[in-house]
């Protein structure tokens, strides 16, 4: 079991005084006014103890994994902290999940054996492993480490139908299970592929898709209830959980002739990379399509899964990635922020540090507040400096509604670290709100997102966000960005009476320009400032004004769609979508195998119906994919 550990910081109001009157924090007395500011001073000061204390071997680890060490080992220290939280999960026998950079991972793999750790992967310069608490500095003290970190989480872009889909999810399923035999799901109708495939001839045959997503575990079960036919899984990378097998059935409805392959993205981000290349070179795999996201994947710079996906594509594969489900600008249901630093006229009393000003209009406000629906969810912090060569330390700091710091991220970059913050909201409680203090450097452009959460107006505090919540290896040049619109009830929404999109109920017609995406579907574009080797797009300008965007998300399709697979009936979110995609995409090869990665781009985006306002919209990329008309502006002829 993995405990979470409670070591709190008071803290980080970054204003006082009277200046706290723009937080949100009652100043109604004067003595609690003086108070929150004494525990401001005192938790941020603790923490910056910390960080200007750092021994060499501690200078390469997160500040997470420092802080628990040094809060477990210094009373003193947890008392001036008691409610923070440092996000580091504790193994009841001592050990943590961490990945380790290093220059030869066979020899750190045999050190983390030594010391009594347990191996997950070590390849390419990367070691994950589950090592003791204990040995954390002896680890990172080795001359081949170059940093500790906790092990950087993954997320699969599905989302849990709830009871208020129950009745819904009953008539999809039954209505899927009775058009088995002429593979008419409701993904299938929605795009039209079902009428495709009979007027063009095509079913996928002579292509293969391969699928990157957690796990297979009800692949057998599938497979013997005839949804699936046999998968070629790369050894060892069946994964764990079943968001896989869902995906695969998607496919298989829609291409029911192509042949399937998977592995998981799970074991490690470096894991995931070298999986996306052995599909294309050991798989043999036509299309490839994933639905998950590393927490710490670039916005601003093609890092390693990305440059994976590069890799494969330039050897022509196509390559489809779930756009994400952290909602968008257009519908309000994002918590995202970028923009370029703005140093706040409240200085942190007694403290190192410059907060940001979020409020552009001139009036002071260092935070953004969370929504109810934030807690528990991971917020992350990037800027403009390329990756691993950062030379300007940001610092991330989430607090509570009495100005107390309960989760922090405070790594030092000095010139070989990546510009990355990473903390967690806490999973109980209210009024969380978020700031961004700028330690030492020059000003950079930020992006800040809590993941599937929200910012929200809260007291005397404004809701600031913006669009681009989209990032990653599913924003890398070549690969289609896959948003999602439900082929059935939207999620979270009944179906609306008399919708054209939707004329039968539960179970659709076909897309049209009337139909809706989800509220969820994470937005674009893609503002980046780095070539995937670091070198600027703009040398010299790294603000607003500089770098360059890629018009993500590319196009949309199906997501609320039933599958045999427990817990994905039905299965929304750009998980469900990007399958769809690229089973569309193998309809079209299978029609003309000639054709190139470009012109099967162009047929897709050239016929796709333009959903919201005419054009390319940040929600939807180029519109709703269909099967038929993209096949005739293929060139592929009517049987």
């Amino acid at each position: 079991m993995v405990r979470f550990s409670r070591v709190a910081a008071h803290a980080v109001p970054l204003t006082v005084g009277a200046l706290l009157l723009t937080t949100g924090v009652s100043v109604a007395q004067p003595s609690t006014v003086d108070a929150a500011a004494a525990r401001t001073e005192a938790g941020i000061n603790a923490l910056q103890g910390i960080k200007k204390s750092l021994t060499p071997a501690e200078r390469k680890q997160s500040s997470q994994l420092v802080v628990e060490k040094r809060l477990r080992a210094d009373r003193s220290l947890a008392a001036k902290l008691p409610d923070y939280r440092s996000g580091v999960g504790v193994s009841a026998t001592g050990t943590v999940s961490v990945d380790i950079a290093v220059s030869r991972d066979q020899a750190v793999a045999s050190a983390v054996k030594a010391a009594g750790g347990t191996v997950r992967y070590a390849a390419g310069g990367a070691v994950r492993a589950d090592l003791p608490l204990s040995a954390l500095d002896a680890i990172a003290g080795r001359a081949d480490v170059a940093e500790v970190k906790p092990a950087a989480q993954a997320t699969t872009w599905s989302e849990p139908a709830n009871r208020d889909f129950r009745a819904a999810a009953t008539a999809q399923a039954a209505t899927a299970q009775a058009a088995a035999a002429t593979q008419v799901s409701e993904g299938d109708k929605a795009h039209g592929a079902d009428t495709a495939r009979a007027t063009y001839g095509v079913s996928g045959s002579g292509v293969k898709v391969c699928v990157l997503s957690d796990g297979v575990d009800s692949l057998a079960k599938s497979q013997t209830a005839g949804e699936l036919p046999a998968v070629d899984v790369l050894s060892g990378q069946q994964g764990s959980g079943d968001e896989g097998t869902a995906m695969l059935e998607i496919v298989h409805d829609l291409a029911p002739d192509a042949a399937l392959g998977f592995a998981t993205a799970f074991t490690s981000e470096a894991s995931f990379a070298a999986n996306i290349r052995a599909l294309r070179t050991t798989g043999h795999c036509t299309i490839i399509v994933d639905d998950v996201s590393y927490y710490d994947e670039s916005p601003f710079q093609d890092t390693q899964v990305a440059q994976a996906v590069n890799d494969v594509t330039a050897a022509g594969v196509l390559y489809f990635s779930s756009a994400g489900n952290s909602g968008n600008a257009t519908d309000g249901t994002s918590g995202y922020y970028e923009g370029d630093f703005r140093a706040s006229a409240s200085k942190i009393s007694g403290v190192t540090g410059t907060p940001h000003d979020f409020d552009p209009s001139g009036t002071t406000q260092n935070f953004d507040a969370l929504s109810a629906g934030s807690l528990g969810k991971p917020v992350t912090l990037f800027w403009s400096d390329p990756w691993g060569k950062s030379a300007n330390d940001y610092d991330l700091f989430i607090l509570n509604s009495a100005g107390s710091v309960v989760a922090s991220s405070e790594n030092g970059q000095s010139g070989a670290q990546n510009p990355y913050e990473i903390a967690t909201v806490p999973s109980t409680g209210s009024g969380y709100k978020v700031a961004v203090v700028k330690y030492s450097g020059a000003d950079r452009f930020i992006a800040l997102n809590v993941v599937r959460g929200r910012f929200v107006a809260s007291g005397s505090l404004k809701a600031f966000s913006t669009n681009g919540v989209t990032n990653g290896h599913s924003a890398a040049a070549s690969a289609f960005s896959v948003a999602a619109a439900p082929a059935g009830p939207a999620f979270g929404r009944p179906l609306e009476t008399g919708d054209p999109a939707n004329p039968a109920g539960p179970y659709p017609g076909q897309f049209t320009a009337a139909s809706k995406w989800e509220r969820f579907s994470s937005d674009g574009k893609r503002h980046l400032f780095y070539n995937a080797d670091g070198s600027a797009i703009t040398p010299g300008n790294v603000s607003s004004t500089g770098g360059t965007t890629r018009s993500k998300p590319d196009i949309t399709a199906a997501d609320g769609v039933a599958t045999s697979v427990p817990g994905f009936q039905p299965f929304f979110g750009t998980s469900a979508a990007a399958p769809h995609a690229a089973a569309i995409a193998a309809l079209l090869l299978s029609g003309k195998p000639t054709a190139t990665a470009a012109q099967i781009r162009s047929a897709l985006v050239s016929s796709a119906i333009d959903l919201g306002a005419p054009g390319f919209d940040t929600v939807t990329g180029n519109g709703v994919i269909m099967a038929g008309p993209a096949l005739a502006a293929l060139g592929v002829a009517a049987k």
